[in-house]
């Protein structure tokens, strides 16, 4: 089983702001990290894969540490950049087998959304 981590530095933005967007706000937010993840992909040479699990952690910089799954806006990007890089096929359940958020942690440094890929047999 191999694994891949892509660190894109940037907060992700929340659920709860994106209900309150306009939404050419929210796709031009989505097209930047939907590129940046397939740039990462692309950067580490992942190969095409049948079939992954994804897990996600959001490291922010500051006091107020978000919901786990508050970030799912941006990881969702994420894995669309992932079909966008040629990883997987499409982010169907045939391909994505499992999506998980770790709990969110707080860094004094930086703000990033981190995902693993995970290949499945």
């Amino acid at each position: 089983m191999r694994e891949w981590v892509l660190i894109f530095n940037q907060r992700p933005w929340s659920l709860n702001a994106e209900r309150t967007w306009h939404y050419h706000k929210r796709n031009k937010i989505v097209q930047v990290w939907r590129e940046g993840f397939a740039d990462l992909a692309r950067e580490q040479q992942i190969p095409l894969l049948g079939s992954i699990e994804v897990e996600a952690l959001v490291v922010v910089y500051g006091i107020k540490i978000p919901d786990a799954g508050n970030a799912l806006p941006a990881l969702k990007a994420g894995v669309d950049g992932l079909v966008d890089a040629g990883v997987i096929l499409d982010d169907t359940p045939e391909y994505v087998k499992k999506i998980s958020f770790h709990a969110p942690v707080r860094e004094f440094q930086t703000n990033c959304l981190i995902m693993k890929i995970i290949e499945r047999s």
